[in-house]
């Protein structure tokens, strides 16, 4: 289920709910519930923070190791949003098996 509806409500999106649609559909993320949905909305909220800060640091020229820290930290990251969209499937699919046993 989508956050903001079908793509046909696309027009009437703020820009903040499109950059969230775009986020969703970047992590692929569209099939969370809706307690999920409103975590992420505040993860993501502060991840796009973050990516203001990175590219201050990469204008600033800063240390290489420090470059590196925050490049690792955002693969973690990327990681992270693989396995949450992984264990909701998987979560999905233990509701099925209860709901069929």
């Amino acid at each position: 289920m989508g956050l903001f509806g079908s793509k046909d409500d696309d027009k009437k999106m703020t820009k903040d709910e499109k950059q969230m649609q775009k986020f969703m559909e970047k992590y692929q993320l569209e099939d969370l519930d809706e307690k999920d949905l409103q975590v992420l909305k505040r993860v993501a909220n502060d991840l796009v923070g973050n990516g203001l800060f990175k590219m201050g640091m990469a204008l600033s020229f800063a240390k290489a190791e420090e470059q590196a820290k925050v490049t690792y930290l955002s693969a973690i990251v990327e990681q992270n949003w693989m396995m949450i969209r992984q264990l909701g499937r998987l979560n999905k699919n233990i509701e099925k098996l209860n709901k069929n046993g």
